[in-house]
């Protein structure tokens, strides 16, 4: 799975409908997106399909836009849970850029989650891994 990060300066009326529009255009489908203005950035985190053709027309519109391979894990949900994973990442020093709650389901949590490098992740998380 591949998502694509989209850093714009902050406070800028009609950008998400700019970019919407953008994709909606080309047939890109967003399937999902999540917003934040940390007040001197928005950051536009998305999934969409086709995945290469989103990141060129973002690109090509001049959009500050980068593609990030994520790993999917299951883990059990309960305290605890999210910290357990993420202290697997402190001794070898790995950075987690994102991390995001997808789902809760039955006991068992979805997370999707992005780091410095993947490869070593996908190592350390591969009791866990979904798919």
């Amino acid at each position: 799975m591949k998502q694509i990060t989209v850093i714009t300066p902050a406070n800028q009326a009609g950008t998400l409908a700019d970019l919407a529009e953008r994709l909606a255009k080309q047939d890109i489908n967003i399937l999902d997106m999540e917003v934040l203005d940390d007040h001197t950035h928005g950051v536009i985190i998305l999934h969409a399909e086709p995945h290469d053709l989103a990141l060129r027309v973002l690109a090509e519109a001049g959009y500050h836009a980068a593609s990030d391979d994520l790993l999917v894990i299951r883990i059990e949900d309960q305290p605890g849970g999210v910290a357990r994973i993420a202290a697997r990442f402190r001794e070898p020093a790995l950075n987690i850029r994102s991390m995001r709650i997808a789902r809760r389901d039955n006991g068992w949590a979805t997370v999707i989650l992005s780091t410095d490098d993947n490869t070593r992740a996908r190592e350390l998380l591969s009791d866990c891994l979904a798919g």
